[in-house]
């Protein structure tokens, strides 16, 4: 049997579905961390944002999926393994309750010194982590994920550029999460 061209995969037996694709560090769990002085280099540092997580569960009670892609260029520079950062985003996944369809990485950094480590078509703003995870995602669960219905949030401009090529919207990882909260706190009155 011959096989399907690579553009059967978003014409119809397959459903759309909303995907939602969050940057990892600094977007759903906090980033470099100040006071280690450090990224997050493993799963003793991981500390996922409860309104990350809640933002993720209401996408998923909508009938999206979530996923999560992340530039870890620290592996090809040389300051984390792919063990520690495969551990990391373990720990992650388990901290949001298991919330994340697919989880992709980059582990290239342009300043690396190997060429194959140097240069990729994943690292954000590349769009090939959000290709890859949508072609697994597309294969396992059998839908596609259509740009227009789709979200990119992250909180650096390559997330934002990302989304850009990919055709996604964007949203700030701070607003986003900020929309967690369904009561804020009213502003104090004015000073009299």
């Amino acid at each position: 049997m011959a096989e399907q061209p690579l553009h059967h995969l978003s014409a119809g037996h397959r459903r759309a579905t909303p995907a939602l694709f969050l940057d990892i560090d600094g977007t759903v769990r906090e980033g470099r961390d100040d006071a280690l002085g450090r990224f997050v280099n493993g799963p003793d540092d991981v500390r996922v944002f409860p309104a990350a997580v809640e933002m993720m569960r209401r996408w998923r009670a909508g009938g999206g999926r979530v996923v999560g892609v992340s530039n870890q260029g620290g592996i090809a520079l040389g300051h984390v393994t792919p063990d520690q950062v495969a551990a990391a985003m373990v720990e992650t996944q388990r901290q949001t309750g298991g919330l994340f369809d697919q989880i992709a990485w980059c582990c290239h950094h342009p300043d690396a010194e190997h060429p194959e480590l140097a240069r990729c078509w994943c690292r954000k703003p590349g769009t090939g982590l959000l290709i890859a995870a949508s072609l697994t995602m597309s294969h396992h669960f059998g839908e596609y994920y259509p740009p227009y219905m789709g979200l990119m949030v992250g909180d650096r401009p390559e997330d934002q550029e990302c989304a850009a090529r990919a055709g996604l919207d964007f949203q700030w990882a701070a607003q986003w999460r900020a929309q967690a909260d369904p009561d804020p706190a009213p502003p104090d009155p004015p000073a009299s």
